[in-house]
């Protein structure tokens, strides 16, 4: 029972990161798009004024990635913690993009009105 619980818990937590991860660039391509950021990585900065798409897989092709070894991987004493370690780094960014977009936003309307 305890067993089946912690890999539903897993399950979760992949498909969670996987979405975090979406809304981590969805965030960002906003923020590039609307001019309230600069994205100061100059590989991912290069890949998205190359091509919007190709930003969304490359943001999203570690996550998937760590999905489809997940099975072969699972039972290493690091994968779990790492998991969760990332899952709650990815909400922490999340969070702070909430925090500049609506700081941004309101800025934004003020500025306009």
């Amino acid at each position: 029972m305890k067993s089946s619980f912690i890999h539903i818990a897993r399950i979760r937590s992949l498909v969670l990161l996987l979405a975090l991860c979406f809304l981590d660039a969805m965030f960002t391509d906003m923020g590039l798009r609307l001019q309230f950021i600069e994205e100061l990585n100059p590989v991912i900065r290069h890949i998205y004024d190359w091509n919007v798409a190709g930003f969304y897989l490359i943001k999203l092709f570690l996550p998937l990635l760590f999905m489809l070894l997940y099975p072969r991987i699972q039972a290493r004493p690091w994968v779990s913690p790492a998991l969760t370690i990332t899952v709650v780094t990815y909400a922490a960014v999340n969070i702070y993009h909430l925090v500049w977009l609506a700081y941004s936003l309101k800025y934004w309307m003020n500025s306009i009105t």
